[in-house]
């Protein structure tokens, strides 16, 4: 127990000694906690004597006392809780006018050598004695363990202080605990567990499903209670869903022909009706990746994949051609779950991040000639596919010199040296027969080596680390790759951000640090093994447990997860073309595939107004915002149960279009309050304000009941326009 008055219960004009206690602790073997609230002093308080209910309900402690409907179940007696309950202790202090509980043996212990120095000391000054006293045991209970209620059968009751009225407030409604935090209340956790089916656990597989999939809806939450989280976890890690693909699209010239466009007067069959947008733009890749992201089965390899597809970026700005970045994609869902050193060289000899970061065709030096080492690809594996621009600690944080200035992780000369060991690699000739120097653009294979324009000469890299001479291009490549991958800032670089892009902006130090860990040493000596890594990013106890509250916690969707969290969780049938064509995600501030530059749509390092990181509201801004609620009217507002929102496209090949079926939500419309609990498990992990809440059903209760459609889509445009579904907590 901390030593304030801030874990002190407060109740104005209700002093109940011990005495009257005593009658009611054996009455049964659960009873009912009861809450009570306050109108004149704003301040709570719980209790399961019927004396003291009957007491509080008839006046007799005084005016403005009312329930509030919030209740739970304790055990009142030692014989009647499971082996291993703490008896709950209850203190009441005179000069606070405030009751205390807690089932915390320390916290019980400590307020009891408060009362008896306190005691000691008013005796002494020769005053009544106001501070706390032990006024017994009344219930029984367990405590959290890591924040989360581990024994049977048990729920958590979470704990809310407010230090202006010195008064804390227990509850196991999470909207009612989040409402208590939005009115300035200050969330103290999960504080006991009682008899009574966790809602923290359906918050949980919610969260698990926002973090590792692209959207919960009912199938995968059924999926997940099945198996349970780390049982869902562990299946998609195994390879156990059927995997997801992009399409092997076919080699075309660099050059667009005249004779390739697109030609709307015939049907989408035949191939020359969209020859320009299904080879000289990324819609065909762009198409495969959200059917795959609404439909497919290994949603935590997809999720994981565009993860990490955002640290090692190419764009479609320089790479247009879509048989190019379908492969390159692909790479990232082949090694989602294999080693990160196989994926830096994967991508490393990818013809397409050849191309986008010039080491395709980087020809050896010749001062004479004016020829020098290409360096783009040679600060980008450093500075963002690798070890970042400064030395980290395992938790992340920045080594500093003795200055308090951060530690260059290396120099320019670096940056040269490394750019001489790329040197040699052309594009790969189709038939397999010997490349040539400087190889035109082709895509299909992996770079191919050109000994007699790679660079021969010793290389000194990051922390004087030396390749001796006369290697082969690939040895040099090789012993580079080794290198980077085997620096102690890998981990913490890229753990950290695959946390950010998973979980959450800021993850503590401390996160950061065991994440690291794990890649350094998955349990049986390997290094860099990303299945272990996600599954300990996933399992962590600051991704798991309780509902989350604090204000850092988590991250703003971006508009891919924000347009595929929508459409999965109104159980939308669609073939994806509406967030393409028109280009909905390109409004939204992610034109998905073209990322403005390599450094990604939004940099890991981006802050928010209160210092905080926010990497994603690095492309939220007004006309973002406006344009979220935009889509949100837009696909909303028409169809209905047979009628598609989006009809289908005759210039794609199978187009359906989008239908949002709306009965299921419909069915709940006579009910308000059961329409958005529904509506905010599914897109808030229960976490959204009792508050919030009140004011979407008021909003939908003004709508006849016979329209239950227009409720039900009311209903969900409030709920998804809310912060509590867009903020990923």
């Amino acid at each position: 127990m901390k030593a304030r008055p801030s874990l002190l219960r407060t109740v104005a004009a209700l002093s109940l000694s011990a005495a009257v206690l005593g009658p009611a602790l054996a009455v049964a073997a659960t009873a009912d906690s009861i809450e009570f609230y306050n109108t004149q002093t704003g301040r709570y308080f719980r209790t399961e004597s019927a004396f003291e209910i009957n007491l509080v309900d008839t006046g007799g402690a005084g005016p403005g006392w009312s329930r509030t409907g919030q209740t739970y179940k304790v055990w009142r007696t030692a014989a009647d809780a499971p082996p291993g309950a703490n008896p709950v202790c209850r203190f009441y202090s005179a000069g606070y006018g405030s009751h205390f509980y807690t089932a915390s043996v320390g916290e019980c212990n400590y307020v009891k050598s408060v009362e008896a120095a306190g005691r000691a000391a008013a005796t002494a000054a020769g005053i009544p004695y106001t501070g706390w006293q032990f006024e017994g045991t009344v219930y029984y209970a367990f405590l959290p363990v890591n924040g989360a209620c581990t024994a049977a059968g048990t729920q958590p009751v979470y704990r809310n202080y407010a230090g202006f009225i010195v008064n804390h407030r227990f509850s196991n409604n999470i909207p009612v605990y989040q409402d208590t935090i939005d009115k300035g209340w200050i969330p103290e956790g999960a504080n006991m567990c009682v008899p009574g089916v966790s809602t923290a656990d359906q918050s949980d597989m919610v969260r698990l499903l926002r973090q590792a999939s692209f959207g919960p809806n009912d199938a995968a939450l059924a999926d997940v209670a099945a198996r349970g989280v780390t049982g869902w976890v562990d299946y998609q890690l195994s390879g156990g869903p059927t995997p997801s693909f992009y399409p092997n699209l076919p080699f075309v010239v660099f050059t667009q022909p005249a004779s390739c466009i697109n030609d709307t007067t015939l049907p989408a069959s035949n191939p020359a009706s969209s020859c320009a947008r299904d080879n000289y733009t990324l819609f065909p890749v762009q198409l495969a990746f959200i059917q795959n992201a609404l439909t497919g089965q290994d949603q935590l390899r997809q999720r994981v994949a565009f993860a990490l597809s955002q640290i090692l970026v190419t764009s479609g700005v320089e790479i247009f051609h879509a048989y190019g970045m379908s492969r390159y994609q692909q790479t990232f869902l082949d090694n989602a779950f294999g080693n990160y050193k196989d994926l830096l060289k994967a991508v490393t000899l990818s013809p397409a991040m050849g191309r986008y970061l010039d080491m395709a065709n980087s020809n050896k030096p010749n001062p004479a000639l004016g020829i020098s080492a290409n360096e783009n690809y040679a600060r980008e594996i450093m500075q963002l596919f690798s070890i970042g621009l400064y030395q980290l600690n395992a938790d992340g944080t920045q080594v500093k010199d003795a200055s308090g200035a951060p530690v260059p992780s290396y120099s320019q000369t670096t940056v040269e040296n490394l750019a001489r060991v790329f040197t040699g690699w052309t594009y790969a000739n189709a038939d397999g027969s010997a490349a040539t120097r400087n190889n035109g653009v082709d895509y299909q294979f992996p770079m191919t080596a050109v000994e007699s324009n790679h660079d021969t000469g010793s290389k000194t890299l990051v922390d004087g680390f030396v390749i001796p001479p006369n290697q082969t291009t690939a040895k040099d490549l090789d012993d580079a790759l080794s290198h980077l991958f085997n620096h102690p800032n890998v981990g913490p670089f890229i753990g950290r951000q695959l946390i950010q892009k998973l979980v959450g902006g800021n993850p503590s130090p401390a996160y950061v640090a065991r994440i690291t860990a794990v890649f350094n040493d998955n349990g049986s000596g390997v290094r860099g093994d990303l299945k272990a890594v996600v599954r300990a990013i996933l399992l962590d106890k600051e991704a798991r447990g309780d509902v989350k509250t604090d204000a850092g916690y988590g991250h703003l969707l971006e508009p891919v997860l924000f347009t595929t969290n929508v459409l999965r969780g109104l159980a939308a049938a669609s073939d994806g073309v509406m967030l393409i064509k028109p280009d909905n995600l390109s409004n939204l501030g992610q034109k998905l595939f073209y990322s403005p530059t390599v450094f990604n749509y939004f940099s890991p390092d981006a802050t928010i107004s209160n210092g905080m990181n926010g990497p994603e509201f690095g492309i939220f801004n007004s006309t973002t915002a406006f344009a979220r609620e935009n889509f949100l009217n837009t696909y909303l507002t028409p169809g209905n149960n047979n009628t598609p929102v989006v009809a289908a496209d005759a210039t794609v090949l199978g187009s359906t279009g989008t239908t949002v079926n709306w009965l299921p939500w419909q069915q709940l419309a006579a009910t308000p309050a059961a329409l958005v609990d529904k509506l905010q498990w599914t897109f808030c992990a229960g976490g959204m304000s009792q508050t919030a809440q009140q004011k979407i059903v008021d909003a939908v209760t003004s709508i006849p009941a016979a329209s239950s459609l227009q409720r039900a889509k009311t209903a969900a445009y409030l709920v998804l326009t809310s912060s509590q579904f867009q903020v990923e907590r």
